[in-house]
């Protein structure tokens, strides 16, 4: 047998009201926690249509299907049956991919006839790690705020995350039932102390971990499966408890229900779920959940269990799969669709009931004759194939994998295919734009505008419509084969362009993002100088930062030895010039900061006979700037004043100290907020890509402009006279 998630367990229907007592012997529908899921996705879809928030209904699921999977492989452990995972495996996929991929292919569909193109290459990649099960990590990497109320800006497959671990779950929760029996079989321990002792440290390991995750790395924890399987353990040990551990009498039990009913209820309005789940809180509707089943079946009058096990509770169930897919994206492309980041009530009660209504449709017409189709695709392609050997002879796993085999076929290339046309096209887009800005420099300028003598040609802003990702410059792979790292551990954020011979001067190029950017236009001037490029760069990390490590968050405290492993490769590798982004931005002009190892690490390096060039960063906004510049009417509604974003320089007076050894600070404001004014368009070329970086066809405008102001501030790009 097999268990999703959201569907129930088929039943002999003389077994309605079977008695209170252990899951384990009672192989008979639970319609109570049929109606528990019910409740767990309605909650779920209430909170996204009309809260904007996360209710902790997700989490009730995860802990459910563990608890009916256990169940299932608990009493092959305790009869010493055979657990035959492989048609474990095809039976669950074949009832979970069918819906899943109609779902998949219309979301992909609606996202190209309503989103923007800027992000259709995204959706493409979304749509694909959706159908592969691993949508959660690529949420995770990419570093996706799920908690964010604006539901306008976010991926229509933003909520497979919980299915693709579902999926994972589905994959790994066997082998560790195979892991539990191989101990009752070989080292003779009971089927119970066995589970126990497997899904034990499998709960210590993983709870131990989402609390220092989830409290480090929130945004990434919330979508990391290891964060997620102390939920999936606890559905285990609930399952296994009821094996030896019978609920008090229906008093307690009634008790029992209506608190872990209002714990789920509440859990989403009460809990500080953007910066706490899934570490120990998530223990709230966790547990919620269990005492609800717990409390079990009663049928007493004033008990929860009377709602659960509700008609319309029970048909919502049913259709709690399908409701769970299509709720989310509805409701995302609707937002875009109208341009609204939140609906009202009554557009939120509409989209409510046409999901519900859409879901009916999707498990009557998909769910269920595919099913069934599964069940008879093997039987039906022997007959078609005429083999002699009696359908019987197969095994039913090799149905189950020539029909999600089939689904794949069917599903894969439309999705995949349509990733390649969307990434084509934008590879095209940044092309051409970079080719008009090289080739074409009187109609596209960009930040040469600037120049007294230049003349702007009227023309369609560059580049128009591009995906977020192909504005930024592509992060290196490392520098294994073309440079050789004294400090082997840099490799990972290293990267090396090789201009002219190996005796010729090093240009390195060290920090985050923004120093990445940076070398769009650093790279034109060592090819002028006849320099090969060295660039030592992590997301997220300034160079230099030297805070104390008490005082920042977990994802920064990387840039700690990301600063001195650099400063000590710099020292090794003796570059003539050193490029480094001096200050960092916020969105207003007091919070620019500089470093506060900024003048010791100039000295390190002009010490070592070394130049310095720091290039004051770029503003930063409170909004995406390329986007505004798309849906701008007037272009300027975009811009905001430099006295919003610039004060005294941070860095000028520390650059100063060490100018005649070799360190020179560049100040861009000027450039980047011309005659009073940060805008996002100079130039006919668009600034931004975001709301804080500058776009990789800006960027390679700025090339002529950085070279001529550090050559005007004594910079010597042979390094003869630092050295």
């Amino acid at each position: 047998m097999a268990f999703n998630l959201f569907q129930g367990i088929r039943v002999p229907k003389n077994n309605t009201n079977p008695p209170y007592e252990s899951f384990l012997e009672t192989r008979g529908f639970r319609p109570e926690i049929q109606g528990l899921r019910a409740f767990a996705v309605l909650l779920v879809v209430i909170y996204h249509v009309w809260v904007g928030k996360v209710s902790g209904g997700v989490d009730v699921f995860l802990f459910i299907s563990a608890f009916l999977l256990s169940l299932s492989f608990m009493r092959k452990i305790n009869e010493g049956k055979p657990l035959k995972l492989l048609n474990y495996w095809t039976h669950v996929f074949t009832r979970l991919l069918p819906a899943a991929s109609v779902v998949i292919l219309l979301t992909l569909a609606g996202s190209f006839l309503v989103l923007s193109p800027t992000i259709w290459s995204a959706r493409a990649v979304d749509a694909q790690a959706s159908l592969f099960y691993w949508q959660n990590w690529n949420l995770a990497n990419n570093s996706v705020n799920y908690f964010a109320s604006n539901t306008g800006g976010k991926s229509p497959f933003l909520h497979f995350w919980s299915l693709s671990i579902q999926g994972q779950i589905f994959l790994l929760w066997p082998v560790l039932f195979a892991i539990t029996a191989l101990l009752v079989k070989k080292v003779r321990i009971k089927p119970v102390p066995a589970a126990v002792l497997v899904f034990g440290l499998v709960f210590c390991a993983s709870f131990a971990f989402s609390v220092w995750e989830t409290k480090n790395f929130a945004a990434y924890a919330y979508f990391d499966t290891r964060t997620r399987l102390w939920e999936f353990a606890v559905g285990t040990l609930l399952a296994i408890m009821t094996l030896k551990w019978k609920p008090a009498h229906v008093g307690i039990r009634v008790v029992m229900g209506w608190i872990g009913t209002i714990g789920l209820i509440t859990c989403g309005a009460v809990l500080p779920v953007e910066k706490a789940f899934p570490g120990f809180l998530a223990l709230w509707p966790i547990l919620s959940g269990a005492l609800v089943i717990i409390a079990g079946r009663t049928d007493h009058k004033f008990a929860i269990d009377r709602l659960l096990v509700s008609k319309p509770l029970l048909n919502l169930g049913n259709i709690s799969y399908a409701l769970y897919l299509v709720h989310w994206p509805m409701l995302v492309l609707y937002s875009a669709a109208v341009g609204k980041p939140r609906v009202s009530f009554l557009e939120g009660t509409v989209l409510i009931a046409a999901s519900i209504g859409l879901a009916w449709v999707l498990n009557r017409f998909v769910e269920k004759p595919l099913r069934s189709a599964s069940d008879n695709f093997l039987p039906a392609l022997a007959s078609k194939l005429k083999f002699k050997r009696p359908v019987t002879s197969y095994a039913a796993w090799a149905g189950n994998i020539a029909f999600v085999a089939a689904i794949l076929a069917l599903v894969a290339p439309t999705v995949l295919g349509t990733r390649a046309l969307a990434e084509q096209r934008d590879a095209q887009v940044i092309n051409n734009a970079m080719v008009s800005v090289q080739n074409d420099a009187d109609t596209y300028p960009g930040a040469r505008a600037l120049s007294p003598d230049k003349e702007l040609v009227e023309a369609d802003p560059i580049p128009k419509n591009a995906t977020i990702a192909s504005l930024f410059v592509p992060w290196d792979t490392g520098c294994k084969g073309s440079y050789a790292l004294t400090h082997e551990q840099l490799d990972i954020s290293c990267g090396y362009t090789k201009n002219a011979s190996d005796d010729a001067p090093l240009f390195a190029v060290v920090g985050s993002s923004h120093a990445l950017q940076k070398t769009e236009a650093l790279k034109g001037i060592s090819k002028q100088a006849g320099a090969n490029q060295l660039n030592l760069l992590l997301t997220g990390c300034p160079y230099p930062f030297t805070q104390p490590e008490n005082t920042v968050n977990g994802f920064m405290k990387r840039c700690i030895p990301f600063t001195e492993n650099a400063t000590a490769e710099i020292l090794t590798a003796k570059p003539t010039t050193v490029f480094i982004i001096s200050t960092t931005t916020a969105t207003t002009a007091e919070g620019e900061t500089v470093d506060p190892g900024l003048d010791e690490t100039l000295r390190k390096l002009t010490d070592a006979g070394i130049q310095v060039i720091g290039i004051r960063d770029n503003p930063r906004f409170a909004s995406d700037m390329y986007m505004c510049a798309m849906k701008a009417k007037n272009i300027d509604d975009c811009a905001e004043p430099i006295e919003a974003k610039y004060g005294e320089d941070p860095a000028a007076p520390i650059f100063a100290k060490y100018a005649d050894r070799g360190a020179y600070q560049i100040d861009l404001k000027d450039v980047y907020c011309p005659d009073g004014k940060c805008s996002v368009l100079q130039g006919n070329v668009y600034m931004y890509a975001d709301s804080n970086h500058l776009t990789n066809v800006y960027e390679a405008t700025l090339t002529d402009i950085i070279y001529e102001r550090a050559l005007a501030a004594g910079w010597d790009p042979k390094g003869t006279t630092a050295k």
